[in-house]
């Protein structure tokens, strides 16, 4: 109980810190691209030890009255805060990770919520409106650009830690006794659950509309479910965006 207070004090005066500085952000950049990478690395729920390659798109838009980031999309209603919509991808899937055999796969979801903040530094609040769980998340993101001597090349870190209700977290890390005696894995019923991630992301500059992008991903699920078949997950990826705008 007092492990679960401390990350909760933590996560909402991290949350106090996300609106002081997304008050000190300029939301008029108008900037996005649109383009593929390709990506190695290993699910926090894959078995399989050497990793994986898949392709993603890469998709980004930061505006004065709405930003894009992957698959979360915020309109903003009010100065900083947003009308946010997101589908969220099947992260338990065996189309896309090596899972545990007689392991069901967890279907994606859409969802909708509201967003406080900036594309750098935002608090997000989001529940599922598809019926799959009627769950809920809440996001606290933080990433900067770094101020660096070469105007072609620009790297931001970022740090994110996600906070998974009862009825999301059971969609995704509890294993029901069919799946326990298919897979050999323990029964498990998921409480609550804490996501960090913390990553690195490089653009440089080809000419006036193409740019390579890459990226360096970490992840942690803090749960004690048999589907975690490792402790972080990891992934990097490179590819070639289109900038749409100036």
């Amino acid at each position: 109980m007092y492990i679960q207070s401390h990350r909760a004090l933590y996560f909402f005066c991290l949350s106090a810190f996300t609106l002081n500085v997304s008050a000190q952000e300029d939301q008029n950049d108008d900037f996005g691209f649109i383009g593929l990478s390709g990506a190695f690395g290993e699910s926090v729920f894959s078995n399989d030890q050497k990793g994986s390659f898949s392709v993603e798109p890469n998709l980004f838009y930061n505006g004065e009255y709405s930003f894009i980031d992957g698959s979360l999309v915020s309109v903003s209603v009010l100065p900083y805060v947003g009308l946010t919509g997101h589908w969220r991808f099947a992260e338990v899937d065996s189309q896309f990770d090596d899972i545990p055999n007689g392991i069901q796969d967890r279907d994606g979801n859409g969802e909708l919520g509201i967003t406080l903040g900036s594309v750098g530094a935002r608090l997000t609040y989001l529940h599922d409106v598809t019926n799959e769980h009627n769950g809920y998340e809440v996001q606290l993101h933080l990433g900067k650009t770094l101020p660096l001597p070469f105007d072609a090349f620009s790297l931001t870190p970022y740090f994110e830690v996600d906070y998974r209700d009862k009825k999301l977290s059971r969609h995704l890390y509890s294993v029901s006794n069919v799946e326990s005696l298919n897979s050999k894995l323990k029964r498990f019923d998921a409480d609550d659950t804490w996501v960090y991630q913390t990553g690195l992301i490089g653009l440089y500059d080809i000419n006036s509309q193409w740019m390579i992008l890459t990226k360096l991903e970490f992840e942690h699920h803090d749960s004690s479910s048999p589907l975690i078949q490792n402790d972080l997950g990891w992934s990097f990826s490179i590819g070639v965006s289109y900038k749409f705008t100036d």
